[in-house]
């Protein structure tokens, strides 16, 4: 019934509240029509999610009072700022750094140097302002998506 699969799903970012009045910031599994509103109306019970330290799990449906669909974080080592012509198609190859066609190992090894600079775990005990903890937590999403994409 749970199975995982590292073929080219595609995932969108969402912030889901639970009944409870809680709120993760998540990646949901869609369905092959690539539609939120089909994978959260399909008679699955569960949605699969990644959260941004890249842990999967499942939610069940029923524990959800919300979900509103966060557009993919733009970021930029060389422009921290958004702008409005940064909205182009999400590049993984471009994400991690490496040629379009790379190969698995240089793959893996982007990806792992990627997790390691950005995660934030690594910035938790740093006196850092809110906005740069929360441009590291988007990296790692666009990471852990970029990897899901092209990654074994």
């Amino acid at each position: 019934m749970f199975q995982s699969s590292k073929t080219n799903a595609i995932r969108a970012l969402v912030a889901i509240t639970f009944a409870d009045g809680r709120t993760d910031k998540v990646s949901v599994r869609l369905t092959l029509t690539s539609k939120l509103n089909d994978a959260l109306n399909s008679t699955d019970a569960f949605l699969d999610v990644v959260n941004g330290a890249g842990k999967q799990y499942f939610v069940a449906k029923s524990s959800i009072a919300s979900v509103e669909l966060i557009e993919v974080p733009k970021a930029s080592q060389m422009n921290l700022q958004r702008r409005n012509g940064d909205r182009e198609q999400f590049d993984p190859y471009q994400v991690l750094g490496i040629e379009t066609g790379a190969d698995q190992d240089t793959i893996r090894q982007a990806y792992h140097a990627k997790v390691k600079a950005y995660h934030p775990d690594r910035f938790s005990a740093l006196d850092l302002p809110k906005e740069m903890k929360d441009y590291a937590a988007a990296m790692l999403v666009r990471i852990n998506l970029a990897y899901e994409q092209i990654g074994s």
